[in-house]
Formats: structure tokens, C-alpha cells, sequence
């Protein structure tokens, strides 16, 4: 009878045990929802992390494995946006968790392939087992829109610890001892879990509702209370869509269960209305509440509250609103390209340097169609992130040369990985040759004083011994003159007899002559020295001078009398009749005569090629004209356009500068004159100097 009774009384408890199990697996498939309808990472830590859920992985990208044991900070960049160091700003905020106050900030967080990601953190403490713990909450605000359809881990770990427990009690054949262990043992790991998930659930920063299949309100959070302004006890026996509707919900229909249809899970936003009235946006995650064998028995909804989220992209609108402005606003030329060189972004400032708008520049496809192949090296720039001050010479839509400064640096916009600009120097580089013709010009002056200066002195140091020699021949000349009827005599009476080595008989006729060589050559230094002070002599300002092209010639030509020597055997004059007359300075336009003779000296190739230099009046246009003629190696159809410009030379390896022809025709310039350069049919170039011509030259 005793054993009767003790075993009635073990299948008792047997019974209370299998229902008290029953009931935990129950509220374990509602906690169990609450973690499937969490989009954030959960995370319970001390120092180091000691458990997460599926979300968390999922925002940084590493196992469960990679997480457990590790500290904050390992997935943070050193340094936080605000500057600060990530570990200590990380153990700033745990420790005041820790000590009772809730920390909600925006965090850098590192995934485990290194990409940073922009999160939002609440820090919470709890106690679990008499354990004091944090549990972190972590929002990926960069991806808002992907959010994780599996929240945790841990339903997965229960649900195998109850699927375990299960088949070695169905399985079990030992005694009752045995029996009640493996039983009470999954008593305590239930419990264990629907604490763990009450913990999370009433931390969690998001609002949550539980509600049956007539949309009853079964359990709310502390978050939900504090979004709906809605205590526990005013939710009794009320319907979710009468406590915090959102914005469709009618008063008999539900918004989120109408979303849910055909579905088990569905993200939205919408504006939901609180106990005040008040409108609040809300980022809403709706769930189905499924029992063990799949049916929907309710359902899990997840509220946040995005009016800050909102504001924030508001902002981030605006500021993108101002770049673009910014960018339209600035001369350079700016481009993003991705790693092949396509284009990602061209600025509207494109027009202005290349002469193509941005649909007709997004037509080259490339940035090198625009800018040349090869016009930066990659490797370097792979190495130093940043290549500055890239000269380049391009054409503009219209085929105009355009100097331009590049500079190229690696970026992560978008999809665009290479940040292009691009300005446009043209106008610098003009102005930079400009004032070196200035620069070259104030040496060539001061050149031209120091030769002046050097002139003067050797003029009067020649011109003193020349005096000797024209006074001192002349006066032998006149002794001979008065010796010769002697000395006649003297032939006559005893025959030929030598002066000096020379016959008398050829001495009488050639003395004579030598003296005349000797005076002519004396008169051609003088002429020379004065022709060479004139050239020399400081540079007058003064543009109304009277000047007569034939005199200019006449003293150029002496002063290139040697040159012309040996650069030709066929050189030719041709004057024109009358006195030719300009108005202007002397001094520049002996200049530009000089050295329109000496290029055409320099371009013969051989001393039977000819130059020819004729003066004429041209009546009918009222011009002074002063051609000069060679037949040298002419000019090439390449060069001749750019033959006055400054520092423009063919020369260059003999010592040429360039500056010649560009100060020539700078000077005609101020004389309203032309010089042209005309190739010569066969060989040679013809050089036209024409200058307004006085009314009354003749």
C-alpha cells in the first residue's frame, strides 16, 4: 500500500515538473520573439564582452568566437571623430554604466574586415545570478535600411539545450532520480534564459510590445512606456492600435499585422501618436509570435524613435546642398573617378577650363580621354595617397591650348576611389613668361649701358692712336710727294736702286697708293668707332624723332660689315631714291635692322648664297618698307607662327635665346609698324619690315 502511495505521489510531481517545463518553454517562444524582432546588437560585457547576439555579429562583421573575451575597443578606430582615444572614451562610458547611469552616444565602430561604421550605443547595467554586468545595445545608423532578421544567438543555444534535455527524457529509461535531475537541470537552464531575455527585453533602448493574435497587449518594456507615455497599467486588456497607434491604424484594424500578412517579418517608418497627442516618428520593426509547431499565435513590435535620425539626415541633406554649391562656385575642375578611371562625379566648373559641360565630358567615359594616358603615375599614388602640382598642356573644345595644374589623391566617396582637380594656370604661365622677357630685357639694357659705358672708353682710346696714324700718313705722304724729283734724279743718273727691299721702279707708283690705303683704312676705323657709339650710346624714350631709313641702313650695315664678310660673297644694297623718313627712335629701329641681317647672315649655309636688302617708298599704302632677302635654310611651316615668340628658338644649342625677333617685333609694335616672315619659293626667307612713312618723304 506504502508503495502504491509513494508511486502515485512521484508521478505527481512528475506531472507539476512536465507543466512547470511546459509553461517555461512557453514564455522561453515569447522571449524568444523578442530577440527575432531586435534589429540591434546586444551585448552583455564585464571588462571584456561575455555574450552577444547575432546582430552584433552581423553589424561588425565577425563570429560570435571573435567577439567573446574582447574589449570595446578592439572594434573601434584609435581615435574616435571628436578626437578622443577610443579605449579610454570606451572605458569612460562602460564605467559609468556600471555605476547606475544609462549612457546612449554615437560610436566609430571597426568591422572585422576593417570598414568603419557609424553605430548608436546604449550602456545599461543589469544584475544576473547576483552578477553585476553591462548590456550593450548597438545600432548600425549606416546601413539603416539592412537590418538583421535574426537578433540572437541565444534562442538558438536554449532551443538545443531544450531539444537536448528533451530526448534524454523521452529516451530515458533509468530511475526517477535520474529522471528528476536532467528535468530540474532544464528547469534551471530555462530559467536562466527567460531571465537573461527579461533582462534584455527591458533594457533594450527600442520600445517593444508583445500581443496575442486579437492584437491584445500582453507585455511592454520600459522603453515602450517612456516612447507612448503609457504606464504598464494602462495597457491592461487594450488593443496595441489603442495605445500607440501609427499612422494608418484606423481604431479596428492594426497597421503592423496588416504589413505582416503573407509575411513574417516587416520593417517600416511611420508617425505613431502618444498618450498626449503628440505625433512621434517611429522606425518600426513588426515580428510573428510563433509557437513550437510554427503557428502565429501574436505577434512582436519593435518601436524607435528616429525624430533625432531624421533631423540628422536633414542635415546631412543640407550639408551635401552646400558642397555642391561650394563646388559649383570654384574655377578648378574637379572629378571623382573610380579605380579604372570612370567618371563618378564632374563639377559644373568643368565648362570653364575644358569648354564641355558635364553631359559632354560624362562622353569620354575616361578620365584619360580627357587628360592624356599615363598622366599620373599609380604606383606612387597607391604608396602616398597623394600626387600634387601635375603640369599638363591640354586643347579645349574649341582647340585651345590650356596649361592646367593637376592634382590626384585616393578618396572613398561612394563608389569613387581617385579625387581629381584640375586649374587652370594659362593666364599664370603668360603672365610668367611675360615678366621674363621683362626680366631678360632689363639685362639685355643693362648689357646695353655697360657696353655703351665700355664703348665710350675704347672709342676714345682707338680714336687717339687712329688721329697719329690719318696726321702721320698724310704728312709721309707729302714727304714722298716733295722726295720723288730727287730721287728721280738719282734713277736717272746711276739706274734702279732699292728702298727698303723694294725697287725703286716699283716703289714710285705703289708708296703712293699704300699711303692711300693707309689714310682710307684709318678713315673706316673712324668711321666705325663713331657708328658703333651711336649704336651703343643710351637708349632714348623719345618716339618722335625724325629718322631716315637710308641713314639707319647705312650705319647698321657698318656695324655688321665683318659679319656680312664672312657669311656671304654675294651681298647686295638697293636704296631708295629720295630720303625716306619715319617718325620714331633711332636707336630701336638701327635694332631691329641689325637683326634682321644678322638672322639672315647666320641662316646661309654657304658663302654663295645671297642676301639682298632694299629700302623702297610705297606710295599707295603711305609705308616706309625695308625688305631683307636671303637664301638660307628658310623657316619651317611649324616654326614660322612662332617665330616672335618670346624665347622661341631654333638656335638654342649655339646660344640663342629667342628674344631677338620677339623684342623686334614688340618694337615695330610701338612704331605702328608690321615685320613679317615670308618663305621664299625654293629656299630661303623673305622678312618684310614696314613702318608708317612721313607725308613729306620723298
Amino acid at each position: 500500500m506504502d508503495t502504491a502511495t509513494n508511486a502515485t505521489k512521484s508521478q505527481a510531481i512528475i506531472e507539476a515538473q512536465q507543466t512547470r517545463i511546459a509553461e517555461l518553454e512557453s514564455e522561453l517562444g515569447k522571449y524568444q520573439g523578442v530577440l527575432d524582432a531586435m534589429s540591434d546588437g546586444i551585448l552583455i560585457l564585464q571588462d571584456t564582452f561575455f555574450d552577444c547576439n547575432k546582430s552584433a555579429c552581423r553589424i561588425w562583421k565577425a563570429d560570435k568566437g571573435q567577439i567573446l573575451g574582447r574589449s570595446p575597443a578592439e572594434f573601434a578606430p584609435e581615435k574616435q571623430p571628436n578626437g578622443r582615444d577610443s579605449y579610454l572614451m570606451a572605458q569612460e562610458k562602460i564605467r559609468a554604466a556600471a555605476e547606475g547611469t544609462p549612457q546612449r552616444f554615437f560610436w566609430k565602430d571597426k568591422q572585422g574586415d576593417g570598414t568603419l561604421i557609424d553605430t548608436e550605443v546604449s550602456l545599461k547595467a543589469v544584475a544576473i545570478n547576483n552578477e553585476q554586468y553591462v548590456v550593450a545595445t548597438i545600432r548600425d545608423i549606416t546601413e539603416d535600411l539592412r537590418r538583421e532578421r535574426k537578433r540572437t544567438i541565444l534562442y538558438d543555444r536554449m532551443e538545443g539545450i531544450i531539444e537536448k534535455r528533451t530526448e534524454e527524457l523521452k529516451s530515458s529509461h533509468d530511475a526517477l532520480k535520474d529522471e528528476r535531475f536532467y528535468r530540474t537541470q532544464v528547469e534551471d537552464d530555462l530559467e536562466r534564459a527567460d531571465m537573461e531575455l527579461s533582462q534584455v527585453f527591458e533594457t533594450s533602448v527600442d520600445g517593444l510590445i508583445v500581443t496575442d493574435n486579437k492584437k491584445n497587449i500582453l507585455k511592454i518594456n520600459r522603453a515602450f512606456s517612456e516612447l507612448s507615455g503609457h504606464g504598464h497599467d494602462d495597457i491592461e486588456s487594450k488593443k496595441c492600435f489603442e495605445v500607440f497607434p501609427c499612422h494608418g491604424c484606423d481604431g479596428v484594424h492594426c497597421m503592423a499585422s496588416t504589413r505582416l500578412m503573407g509575411r513574417d517579418r516587416a520593417d517600416y517608418e511611420t508617425d505613431c501618436r502618444d498618450a498626449s497627442g503628440k505625433t512621434v516618428p517611429c522606425s518600426l520593426t513588426a515580428t510573428k509570435l510563433k509557437n513550437s509547431d510554427g503557428v502565429p499565435i501574436g505577434m512582436v513590435v519593435s518601436y524607435r524613435n528616429i525624430t533625432d535620425y531624421r533631423q540628422w539626415v536633414e542635415a546631412l541633406q543640407h550639408s551635401e546642398a552646400l558642397h555642391r554649391i561650394t563646388l559649383a562656385s570654384i574655377s578648378d575642375a574637379v572629378f571623382i573617378t573610380d579605380d579604372n578611371g570612370h567618371f563618378i562625379y564632374i563639377s559644373p566648373s568643368v565648362k570653364t577650363v575644358f569648354g564641355y559641360t558635364e553631359h559632354e565630358v560624362r562622353w569620354f567615359d575616361e578620365i584619360s580621354s580627357l587628360l592624356g594616358e599615363n598622366f599620373y603615375d599609380r604606383t606612387r599614388l597607391a604608396a602616398f595617397g597623394e600626387i600634387r602640382n601635375i603640369e599638363l598642356s591640354v586643347c579645349d573644345k574649341l582647340g585651345r591650348q590650356h596649361e592646367l595644374m593637376v592634382n590626384v589623391k585616393k578618396v572613398s566617396i561612394q563608389n569613387g576611389t581617385t579625387l581629381i582637380t584640375c586649374r587652370d594656370i594659362t593666364e599664370k604661365r603668360v603672365a610668367e613668361r611675360e615678366a621674363n622677357l621683362k626680366q631678360e630685357q632689363l639685362v639685355q639694357a643693362g648689357k646695353m649701358v655697360s657696353l655703351g659705358i665700355l664703348v665710350s672708353g675704347v672709342a676714345h682710346e682707338v680714336n687717339n692712336p687712329n688721329n697719329y696714324i690719318m696726321l702721320n700718313s698724310q704728312l709721309l705722304s707729302r714727304m714722298w710727294a716733295g722726295a720723288i724729283p730727287a730721287l728721280d734724279r738719282y734713277y736717272d743718273d746711276n739706274g734702279d736702286f732699292t728702298l727698303g727691299g723694294l725697287k725703286y721702279s716699283q716703289a714710285r707708283d705703289r708708296v703712293p697708293r699704300l699711303f692711300d690705303s693707309v689714310l682710307e683704312g684709318s678713315e673706316r676705323i673712324k668711321r666705325i668707332v663713331k657708328d658703333l657709339k651711336d649704336y651703343a650710346r643710351h637708349d632714348s624714350t623719345e618716339m618722335d624723332q625724325a629718322v631716315f631709313i637710308n641713314s639707319v641702313l647705312k650705319h647698321s650695315l657698318n656695324l655688321l660689315a665683318n659679319q656680312i664678310k664672312q657669311a656671304t660673297y654675294n651681298f647686295e644694297v638697293q636704296y631708295a631714291h629720295g630720303r625716306p623718313m619715319v617718325r620714331g627712335n633711332y636707336q630701336k629701329i638701327e635694332q631691329v635692322i641689325i637683326n634682321l641681317v644678322q638672322n639672315s647672315c647666320e641662316a646661309l649655309p654657304e658663302k654663295n648664297c645671297a642676301i639682298t636688302v632694299v629700302t623702297r617708298l610705297d606710295a599707295e599704302s603711305g609705308s616706309t618698307v625695308v625688305e631683307v632677302v636671303d637664301e638660307g635654310t628658310g623657316i619651317s611651316k611649324t616654326d614660322l607662327p612662332h617665330v616672335t615668340d618670346p624665347f622661341f628658338t631654333t638656335k638654342r644649342d649655339i646660344g640663342g635665346t629667342g628674344l631677338g625677333l620677339s623684342v623686334s617685333h614688340k618694337i615695330v609694335s610701338e612704331h605702328c609698324g608690321t615685320l613679317e616672315f615670308l618663305p621664299r619659293t625654293g629656299k630661303g626667307t623673305r622678312a618684310v619690315l614696314t613702318l608708317p612713312a612721313e607725308p613729306h618723304s620723298s
